[in-house]
């Protein structure tokens, strides 16, 4: 198993957690190098558009910043919320960008949660659109990297003529790109068709692993990829979690939980989707967060869980939260190195 960093930027207006964001992207280039030094295999970049916290609306620009600042790890947007994209602006964007980093670029692609329908409304968009305009935006996306003749293109939204891609990506026949696919049949069936690699639904919130929706999500691959006609084992996940490892986790989680409380608790005008799965209600304090007792562990309850948890079948990339609300980037470098020291020899061979 491969293990990354998964940042999303988020830097709360509240004066008890924010940063001035010169000095947080400082902060983050930092943190980046030092998880780099570390051994992390890759480091991943998520966005989001029009939130409180930044949520990296610029994704574009800031992969680019991690790759000039990095020289090994891999560089993933984990993911880019493809329907809001013009695909040949962003497959020429995206194939520059691979060049750049000497050809370390991994794309993750999805069609932006409902929870985020707000996002579409912002930027004049119809939410209904997403699954047709992620397809199409797929299809061009592809082809731009790997046809080598200029092609039209005519579909719902896109009607394009004379398409040609210059210069294209370094990694051949494109970079490696997976594709979100939460519990619906529908998303499943759609990644297995296209025949790409697969994000699966992660622990975000609710631990190191997510055990419970983990197990749930595989199961129901693992039916899709069979009824697609598709080997599950031939496919590469990518999927993601908390855990910031510490010796003495009850000092941890006492000095974090409220900003870990903050980070979860709401998304928009509406409730985190992980609230709806794993709870009735929606939770009055940390304590009540899913796993909360998980989120801060010692390097043997987290090699005890990955090993647990992951024994019938293990993702190929587990990316870490870089951090939570009202933790700094040192003491997220503190936690995250202890992983990489103590936890990720132990759990390689997964």
């Amino acid at each position: 198993m491969k293990f990354g960093v998964l940042y999303d930027f988020r830097n709360p207006p509240q004066p008890q957690w924010f940063t001035p964001w010169p000095e947080f992207y400082a902060g983050a280039w930092a943190h980046m190098q030092e998880m780099e030094r570390l051994g992390f295999d890759a480091l991943s970049l998520c966005e989001h558009h029009g939130d409180p916290d930044g949520y990296n609306p610029g994704i574009a620009v800031t992969l680019t910043a991690a790759a000039l600042r990095t020289q090994r790890v891999r560089i993933c947007s984990n993911i880019i919320q493809l329907p809001f994209y013009h695909p040949v602006l962003l497959a020429e964007q995206l194939a520059v960008l691979d060049i750049l980093s000497n050809g370390r670029l991994d794309v993750g692609l999805g069609q932006v949660g409902q929870t985020f329908d707000m996002e579409f409304r912002m930027l004049g968009l119809n939410p209904k659109h997403r699954p047709s305009l992620l397809e199409e935006g797929l299809e061009v996306l592809l082809r731009c990297w790997t046809e080598d003749r200029p092609f039209d293109f005519h579909g719902k939204h896109w009607n394009l003529e004379g398409v040609w891609l210059n210069p294209k990506p370094l990694q051949k026949p494109h970079p490696p790109t997976f594709v979100v696919a939460p519990f619906t049949t529908k998303a499943m069936s759609r990644v297995a068709r296209l025949g790409l690699d697969v994000g699966a639904w992660g622990g975000f919130f609710t631990s190191l692993t997510g055990g419970a929706l983990w197990h749930q999500w595989l199961e129901k691959w693992r039916v899709t990829c069979a009824q697609q006609e598709r080997r599950p084992d031939a496919v590469k996940i990518h999927t993601f979690g908390s855990c910031f490892v510490t010796d003495d986790p009850e000092k941890a989680w006492a000095r974090h939980r409220e900003g870990a409380f903050a980070s979860f608790h709401y998304e928009r005008q509406g409730v985190h989707p992980y609230t709806a799965l794993m709870m009735d209600t929606v939770p009055e304090k940390p304590e009540d967060l899913p796993n909360w007792e998980r989120l801060f562990v010692t390097p043997e309850q987290a090699i005890t869980e990955l090993r647990e948890v992951y024994a019938n079948g293990a993702p190929d990339e587990l990316h870490l939260m870089a951090r939570r609300a009202g933790m700094s980037w040192e003491q997220s470098a503190e936690y995250l190195r202890n992983f990489a020291e103590h936890v990720i020899p132990a759990v390689r061979d997964l």
